[in-house]
């Protein structure tokens, strides 16, 4: 069977612009993920404006508030998820593992979560939640099939098989201050294989 290749950058058919507009887009988003790696969700338009080199009524135009401004970088940010599925569920839930591994640890990841863990702020961890919504769909699908081809039992939650798999590396990154090794994410994998078998 051929790979699947995730994309979730803009979500179902929808493409982005390319040229100027891309660059733009992209100088914005980098800007905002970095103000967001400093602990940082408190900025200003103009602050955006001076950073990324982005004309002000430019940024305003497109992205009228500070809202409009996470929501690109969140997008910008998430696409960087990067999983090839197999077909085979086994092959891709260890797959998943190592590319959550890898994207829960990266920096401005373990900024959002801190900020996450500890501030109060509803409307930051709605915008996140939306944001993941799509990845935590998109992570199910390898067990959704197999258990469409009968080769795992249907009563097996897909969508709390994936948050098993999240939660431990969370924790191991944002409260144990490490990055999981290969052997903890292959037992971590290891396991959920064998509850779903």
């Amino acid at each position: 069977m051929s790979a699947i290749h995730m994309s979730v950058k803009n979500g179902p058919g929808q493409v982005r612009p390319g040229g100027r507009t891309e660059e733009v887009r992209k100088a914005v988003a980098t800007t905002v993920l970095g103000l967001i790696e400093k602990g940082r969700v408190d900025f200003e338009l103009q602050e955006v404006a001076r950073l990324s080199n982005v004309h002000r009524t430019t940024i305003h135009r497109r992205w009228p508030d500070r809202t409009a401004l996470i929501a690109e970088a969140l997008s910008e940010h998430n696409s960087r998820i990067d999983v090839q599925f197999s077909g085979d569920w086994r092959i891709d839930i260890a797959r998943m593992a190592l590319a959550l591994r890898d994207f829960l640890n990266d920096p401005v990841e373990i900024a959002m979560n801190t900020l996450l863990a500890s501030a109060n702020n509803a409307e930051f961890r709605e915008m996140v939640v939306a944001h993941w919504a799509p990845v935590m769909t998109y992570f199910q699908r390898p067990i959704l099939e197999a258990q469409a081809r009968g080769e795992i039992d249907p009563k097996h939650d897909a969508e709390m098989l994936v948050t098993m798999m999240i939660a431990p590396i969370v924790t191991v990154i944002i409260f144990l201050k490490q990055r999981p090794d290969d052997q903890f994410i292959e037992r971590l994998a290891m396991q959920l294989i064998n509850a779903c078998t």
